[in-house]
């Protein structure tokens, strides 16, 4: 099916061989400003929880521009610098430009009136994009020890989960909920992780990935059962930092906890409710995949100040987590409080990053 020569190129993934080009200064600022406004949005949502503040928005229209936001504007753009560093090919300046005007248009859907006309439009044109770029990756299907063999087919079947979520939204919003969490757990298990992986010089084999992240994304979303469970716990322990090139410390102790904590929600040490999910997917985002991904924008990744951050992240999602065990009304609060010191280190990061910015590492 592939030849040597696509074999010879593709093993190339193994050489620590980073892009030495630094993202330009607009695809930086909009990074930042996706993380800005996501952060600060999580955070109103979470003070206005825990009653300290008037919700001056529609919680439920600004909970789904949040979340979105987090995925459209930067997870998947920090994805695609990660392609960058392998040398995989990612939008143009062209293609970008229409992709931040769609993820704009998307935004303000959202904010306006939840899955109003121009939200689903928007989200649209973020999928066509979404869904041509990972099936430019499909050269990874043929070297199975790369996670990043994982992005075409996992993309595509998160984009299978939107079908699922148009139809429900007005006949069952209870059950459109399961198929968003599906969706957005899809992302993350079959597209972000598998991807800072791969930027991380990791081996692992994408059938297993895929098989495994599709169940465990069917776990966190539609379908829990055993089968399901299975999926996820397997997915737990493909995470764990085994058998990794030399990282920074604090990088190996974000991927074991990580690991061990879907490892404990497939096993029922963690109850797979709706704190322990919401918990798991900001820590997954915040300490594993966004510390991963950060240095190719010029944060330096053996900085002390990621422990700092790791500790902010804790203080937010430890209180949310402790919600699913009876935790009183003060995990609330504290959440509330986490989530304030982790917007104020990632704004004094984005400040330091402004006046010291490093080539990719």
């Amino acid at each position: 099916m592939f030849g040597r020569n696509v074999r010879r190129e593709i093993l190339e993934w193994q050489m620590p061989d980073f892009s030495p080009r630094r993202p330009s200064a607009s695809t930086t600022t909009a990074i930042a400003a996706a993380l800005v406004l996501t952060v600060t949005a999580g955070l109103a949502m979470r003070w206005a929880l825990a009653g300290r503040v008037p919700m001056v928005w529609d919680f439920t229209r600004l909970r789904h521009a949040h979340a979105h936001l987090a995925y459209y504007g930067l997870l998947i753009p920090l994805v695609w610098l990660g392609w960058r560093s392998r040398g995989l090919p990612v939008p143009s300046s062209r293609v970008a430009l229409v992709y931040a005007s769609a993820v704009v248009l998307a935004l303000i859907g959202f904010l306006r009136a939840g899955y109003a006309p121009e939200a689903i439009v928007g989200s649209t044109a973020v999928g066509i994009v979404w869904l041509w770029t990972a099936w430019r990756l499909w050269p990874r299907l043929g070297v199975w020890r790369d996670p990043m063999g994982t992005v075409p087919l996992g993309m595509t079947a998160a984009m299978a989960c939107v079908p699922f979520v148009a139809r429900t939204t007005r006949l069952a919003p209870s059950q459109a909920q399961e198929w968003v969490a599906t969706f957005l757990s899809a992302l993350l298990l079959l597209v972000v992780l598998p991807s800072a992986l791969g930027v991380l010089r990791v081996v692992r084999p994408w059938p297993a990935l895929v098989v495994s992240g599709v169940l465990g994304a069917l776990a966190l979303g539609v379908w829990s059962h055993p089968l399901s469970q299975l999926g996820l716990a397997a997915f737990g322990a493909l995470m764990l930092p085994v058998g990794w090139p030399r990282h920074p410390a604090h990088l190996r102790l974000a991927w074991a906890a990580l690991g061990l904590g879907v490892l404990g929600m497939a096993i029922g040490l963690l109850p797979n409710s709706r704190p322990v999910v919401i918990g798991a997917v900001h820590f997954a985002a915040l300490s594993v995949a966004l510390p991963s991904l950060a240095p190719l924008v010029g944060l330096p990744v053996d900085s002390r100040w990621w422990w700092v951050h790791h500790a902010a992240v804790a203080l937010l999602c430890a209180p949310v987590v402790l919600q699913a065990f009876g935790a009183g009304a003060w995990t609330w609060g504290a959440a509330a409080w986490g989530g304030s010191v982790v917007w104020v280190e990632v704004v004094i990061g984005l400040v330091w990053l402004a006046f010291h910015r490093k080539e990719p590492c």
